[in-house]
């Protein structure tokens, strides 16, 4: 009976409708008919598969293609372009076109309406997602893999949470070169010395520069070299001088050269690295913290040490056996 009703669930489920709002689509593409410029303010970065109804797809990528080649946008001169579109024929043809424009409502709030196509996208493809790993859970034909649907799950919600669930989107050479100025700009204002996020190691940012999103450095060396000790310091220093920046500075956070810190940890547990962290900063050895022998000098700067570093954004993560 359990069964029969959970079947019954899933069919009810599947008959409700996926969030959208096809009103707002169009109001939103009669602003952009409008005035080519609302495409150039939107903080959104909203591309044509955010859209529900796919005539306002359509429409969305071909305003996109003729904005690259700096022609203007406007219901005449998208006529072409959909004169043979079968799908615009049903919603009452070119005129369709005409019609988006004729209110202007979209004009008051463009942002919004663009943030909302963009949510509910997002909401779709997270109903995708639970579907997949539901039918996956079901399906055991083939294999009985929990833990493997689990990070196939969790791949794909980082992935929707990303904004890129549906697939890695190409970038014009002109928002590549906005990053690299930007980034050639924040290594000027600092004196030409970093332009991406500081180790805290005034030689090693001066050779590669900080650290970059796109990097993947490689620390090697013999066991016991201090690699770990290396990672952990510059790990620390990031994240501590976020909060500098933005705390004690009132820097903003994009211009902060510090930044929020994640640390997987497969040999050390994160007790083991605060312990590290808090030695150095109270500048007592580790080998008395782990002993207990201490002064009440020592243990005095070892508390004053921890209060400091409470709300430091630095975040371990020790789960042994992680997969890439």
């Amino acid at each position: 009976m359990a069964q029969e009703d959970l079947l019954i669930k899933s069919a009810a489920s599947e008959a409700r409708a996926l969030p959208s709002n096809v009103e707002a689509e169009a109001a939103f593409l009669g602003a952009v008919l409008i005035d080519n410029r609302v495409i150039e303010e939107l903080q959104t970065q909203l591309g044509p598969q955010h859209f529900f109804e796919p005539v306002h797809a359509r429409i969305y990528e071909r305003i996109l293609n003729l904005l690259d080649r700096k022609a203007v946008v406007t219901p005449v001169t998208l006529r072409p372009y959909f004169e043979a579109d079968e799908s615009l024929k049903a919603l009452g043809g070119v005129s369709y076109l005409a019609r988006l424009t004729a209110d202007g409502q979209g004009l008051l709030a463009p942002r919004e309406l663009a943030d909302q196509i963009y949510d509910l996208a997002l909401l779709r493809e997270l109903i995708s997602v639970g579907r997949g790993l539901v039918e996956g859970a079901m399906d055991t034909s083939e294999s009985v893999e929990p833990m493997e649907q689990v990070e196939r799950a969790e791949a794909a919600l980082y992935k929707v949470a990303e904004g890129a669930a549906s697939a890695n989107e190409a970038k014009s050479f002109g928002a590549a070169t906005r990053t690299a100025i930007f980034n050639i700009e924040k290594a000027f204002n600092s004196g030409g010395h970093i332009s991406g996020k500081t180790t805290g190691l005034n030689s090693v940012n001066e050779k590669i520069g900080g650290l970059h999103d796109s990097d993947l450095i490689i620390l090697a060396g013999r066991p016991g070299m201090g690699k770990t000790s290396l990672v952990t310091n510059i790990a620390f220093n990031t994240a501590q001088r976020y909060v500098d920046d933005t705390v004690r500075d009132g820097i903003e956070h994009a211009k902060s050269v510090g930044a929020p810190t994640a640390f997987f940890s497969l040999e050390m547990s994160a007790d083991q690295l605060a312990t590290r962290i808090l030695a150095e900063q109270a500048e007592i050895s580790s080998e008395k913290l782990r002993s207990g022998k201490l002064s009440r000098e020592e243990f005095q700067r070892l508390s004053f040490a921890s209060q400091e570093l409470t709300d430091l954004p630095l975040y371990i993560d020790d789960t042994p056996a992680l997969t890439i």
